[in-house]
């Protein structure tokens, strides 16, 4: 059983006083690691047996409490990862640990966090896929990983912000995402930052929801993103505002260019104005010319009309705010909406 010392005995040995067992503590590993998690001097590391600076306990606490001085206990961190089994939840909490900490952007440490983390991922789907009621019960799956990393929590953090980041960012643009879930700029200022998130991620996965209840802090980077949003407000209605017109002007001209001239050039045509404005989403062009034969003139003028009742659907759908009074009319921190003639 370790010996517990009292913090006056350590004090005493870090300012100098005089020890009657000196030669005796300064033998004992266990004395040695509590002098350094009292004085914060690393210096003390290298007085630990080899041995013992392998184990995984002081392993985990260097890594939490010296961040920036991994170059001093590496290999001894990299010793330790070899002795553990690599399936082990004590490698993999080490592995996290040193990759959000080592500067490199690619490494052996990232690559085996983001190995283990795609794993656990298709375990997650598997177990979704198994079931339809269980794949809504569990959501994106956080509850998976949560009742096998459950003793765990740095590898839950880290995976749970792998789910915020799949939520909010991978193959997303944040600020659109924003806005087409919330139009009222006062409305998100009264509901708050961090009830937002929590309420929509909450729509997605409850479990997770319920973790981030208790780890706040994992929404801070997010909670800055949603605040620089929230100043960009007016300023993101505008570049939309922008675009509608320019995109609405553009294809009212190209409808009256092309009323009652039913051939295939009207849709390559289109395909430009299409392309040029990246709307390639909302009207699949491709798909949609291989439905019908092209020498059917009265079917194409039929589907020329539709598919352009489509695209100006589609595209003023999403953040549109009413307006009585014109056809368009740019407005501070409103999202005009065309009338139909």
């Amino acid at each position: 059983m370790a010996i517990i010392y009292t913090k006056k005995l350590i004090y005493d040995y870090i300012i100098g006083n005089d020890i009657d067992n000196l030669e005796e503590l300064e033998s004992d590993n266990n004395f040695l690691f509590d002098v350094l998690k009292l004085s914060r001097d690393i210096t003390y590391y290298s007085y630990l047996d080899a041995s013992y600076r392998r184990s995984y306990d002081v392993i985990k606490y260097m890594l939490l409490n010296f961040k920036d001085n991994l170059d001093v206990y590496q290999e001894d961190a990299d010793y330790l990862l070899d002795s553990l089994d690599v399936e082990s939840l004590e490698y993999k909490e080490i592995i996290v640990l040193i990759a959000a900490i080592d500067k490199n952007k690619f490494n052996d440490y990232k690559i085996s966090r983001a190995g283990f983390y795609v794993t656990d991922k298709v375990e997650v789907g598997a177990i979704q896929n198994s079931d339809k009621e269980l794949e809504e019960l569990i959501g994106l799956g956080f509850e998976v990983v949560l009742s096998k990393y459950e003793d765990k929590p740095l590898i839950l953090d880290y995976y749970a912000i792998c789910f915020l980041y799949e939520i909010f960012y991978q193959d997303k643009n944040f600020e659109e995402l924003v806005h087409k879930n919330i139009k009222d700029k006062e409305k998100l200022i009264k509901i708050g930052n961090i009830k937002y998130l929590l309420d929509y991620i909450g729509n997605l996965d409850f479990y997770l929801k319920e973790y981030l209840e208790g780890h706040l802090y994992l929404l801070d980077n997010l909670d800055k993103d949603l605040d620089l949003v929230k100043n960009n407000w007016d300023n993101y209605i505008n570049r939309v505002n922008q675009q509608r017109v320019a995109v609405y002007q553009v294809v009212e001209q190209f409808m009256e260019d092309y009323r009652g001239k039913f051939y295939f050039d009207i849709y390559g045509a289109l395909d430009k104005i299409i392309r040029k404005y990246h709307l390639e989403e909302v009207f699949e062009l491709e798909e949609e010319l291989e439905e019908f034969d092209l020498k059917d003139s009265e079917y194409l003028k039929e589907k020329f009309t539709s598919d352009i009742d489509k695209l100006i659907n589609e595209l003023f759908k999403e953040d549109v705010v009413y307006n009585d009074n014109s056809d368009y009319d740019i407005k501070e921190g409103e999202v005009i909406e065309f009338k139909k003639k």
